[in-house]
């Protein structure tokens, strides 16, 4: 009875204070917080369970910390309270991070406790709408047995589970076929200046698809002419501002920080927060591996792009290469990094190293900031950072987007261009990424190699999108719009 109490009087204090602290979460100096449109989608689903369609209420938003997904769950929150006018005691937002810092719990034992003193019902019994907002859900391990519980007893219960990457790997078939999951991703330069500058771009991501992967270039002209002719609208928008997002831009802690070293001890933060918390629970992993992971990432962040032997690494931390590997798999598992294999047949991207890149490039040059840069180019410390970028935003098109392809590195001893995309049994697409004086020498080998209808190249070179007998030139900015 006294853990109940305990639960209680913790449950009670969110419905009394989150409402009353709700504005500071969704707005500064008086200026609400743009929508993601993860938000528009999630708001479509809840107006459709307040009508009776019960189908999509079980949301999972899995992420990296710091992308924004707790902002989202209290502009969700202010939605039903302010426009919906759904009672303060309908809502239930919890923390789990929090719940984890005062006692052991169980997900399900805080919605019972919920139903059983708020609305003097259970779960098969409840007979009004009621909303669950679970954050950082990740800290309790059965998390998807309750939301697959939650889901099957009541159908009056529209919910959303947020968390770490974490949360990709602790639902079964069972439970996938309950929910919807949506991952949070690093923003891309679209999203950055719809959240900074309510910008919006339009249907620039569509018309950039269609050119990557189509080769149609009239539509991504359109978009592109209209985006160049309106970006200097915006107040506060100057030609610095794409570096800054480069640089800093991929979470939106950057908006409001003018000092750029404090947004990389922000971000510095984020990197430690996953290796302490998400990385030991993913894998259940030793301080000294711990330790280990964050020499690997500051390794991999001042080395150029480039297969990996894991063997090397090993050598460099004086550790096994059995150590590295699990490392490496935790990493990817929380979504700091991401591999791309070579391109070739099964049997040989088996064979061959993986190329490493981090989740967007502000993590990469945060740890190169607080290390020293040692690079003395500063052009081609811009050009990792680019390559990342390109990297990235294909990375993240392949969870958010309804296209099926798949990106590899061409790992031709010369002339090599830096990535090569197909879609199912199409042609492969020769990518290359620079800056500077960029040839099309390399795109035009690989085109020949790979008996590609076109190639890409992607860079400062141009300001404008070209289509030039077989070669696609992209602005780099562009570009990170996709």
């Amino acid at each position: 009875m006294e853990k109940e109490e305990e639960i209680l009087n913790f449950i009670n204090n969110e419905i009394t204070n989150i409402p009353i602290t709700i504005n500071n979460k969704i707005m500064r100096k008086n200026k609400k917080f743009e929508y993601r449109e993860e938000f528009y989608e999630i708001k479509g689903y809840i107006d459709d369970f307040l009508e009776g369609e019960n189908n999509n209420r079980y949301i999972l938003l899995p992420g990296l910390r710091g992308v924004g997904k707790t902002t989202i769950i209290y502009q969700l929150y202010n939605y039903l309270l302010k426009d919906k006018n759904i009672k303060q005691n309908q809502i239930l937002y919890l923390s789990c991070e929090k719940l984890n810092e005062r006692f052991e719990f169980k997900i399900l034992d805080v919605i019972d406790t919920f139903l059983k003193y708020h609305h003097n019902s259970t779960l098969r019994t409840l007979n009004k709408e009621i909303f669950l907002f679970i954050d950082e859900s990740q800290y309790d391990y059965n998390w998807a047995l309750s939301g697959k519980i939650i889901y099957d007893e009541s159908n009056k219960i529209f919910m959303i589970f947020t968390g770490s990457s974490a949360l990709n790997l602790e639902y079964n078939a069972d439970s996938a076929r309950r929910l919807l999951k949506r991952n949070i991703t690093p923003l891309n330069y679209k999203q950055y200046l719809k959240l900074k500058y309510n910008y919006d771009s339009g249907n620039i991501t569509d018309s950039l698809i269609k050119l990557i992967f189509n080769g149609d270039s009239s539509d991504a002209i359109k978009s592109e002419n209209k985006i160049n002719s309106s970006l200097y609208n915006i107040t506060g928008y100057n030609d610095n501002q794409w570096d800054n997002y480069l640089m800093y831009g991929g979470f939106p802690i950057s908006f409001y920080e003018k000092d750029y070293m404090n947004i990389i001890e922000r971000l510095d933060a984020v990197i430690k927060k996953v290796i302490v918390s998400d990385m030991h629970k993913i894998g259940n992993i030793s301080v000294d591996s711990q330790v280990n992971s964050i020499r690997l990432l500051n390794y991999l962040a001042l080395q150029k792009p480039g297969e990996i032997s894991q063997n090397n690494i090993a050598n460099y931390l004086n550790t096994s290469s059995s150590t590295i590997k699990n490392i490496l798999d935790i990493l990817e598992k929380t979504h700091l990094l991401f591999h791309c294999e070579a391109y070739g047949s099964s049997s040989k991207r088996s064979k061959k190293s993986w190329k490493y890149y981090f989740a967007t490039p502000s993590l990469r040059h945060a740890l190169v900031s607080n290390l020293g840069n040692t690079m003395k180019d500063p052009m081609a410390y811009k050009e990792i950072l680019l390559e990342n970028l390109v990297a990235t935003n294909f990375f993240n098109l392949t969870n958010k987007r309804n296209i099926n392809f798949n990106m590899f590195y061409d790992d031709n001893q010369k002339r090599n261009v830096d990535f090569v995309i197909q879609q199912e049994f199409n042609q492969p697409i020769p990518i290359e990424v620079g800056i500077g004086k960029k040839d099309n020498k390399q795109v035009k080998n690989a085109i020949k190699r790979y008996k590609s209808e076109y190639g890409i190249i992607i860079s400062n070179k141009t300001t404008k999108i070209k289509k030039e007998d077989n070669i696609i030139s992209i602005p780099i900015k562009t570009f990170s719009f996709l």
